[in-house]
């Protein structure tokens, strides 16, 4: 179940059997000029639905920012400083 297209009732009771909650990772950066921006925080979600679906645990809403400075010059890409990320997470 996918957190953010469940009801509040939906997880109310899978709270009542479970307090599990994954939460993809990925950033927001730059894959070369045709690829997705998005390229690295779509692949967990994916990843996280199917499994998510297959194994009965919660998913929660993909965190989809990383810290890689290196790729700010590239128009798009969305970057925290470390200590950030970390106070994030």
């Amino acid at each position: 179940m996918q957190l953010h297209q469940a009801a509040w009732p939906e997880v109310e009771a899978y709270l009542k059997r479970s307090k599990g909650i994954v939460i993809p990772i990925g950033s927001t950066e730059q894959h070369g000029p045709n690829g997705l921006l998005g390229t690295d925080a779509i692949c967990p979600e994916v990843i996280e639905k199917e499994a998510g679906d297959e194994a009965g645990f919660l998913v929660g809403p993909t965190f989809n920012v990383g810290s890689a400075q290196h790729h700010l010059a590239v128009p798009g890409s969305i970057t925290l400083r470390p200590t950030t990320m970390i106070a994030a997470v």
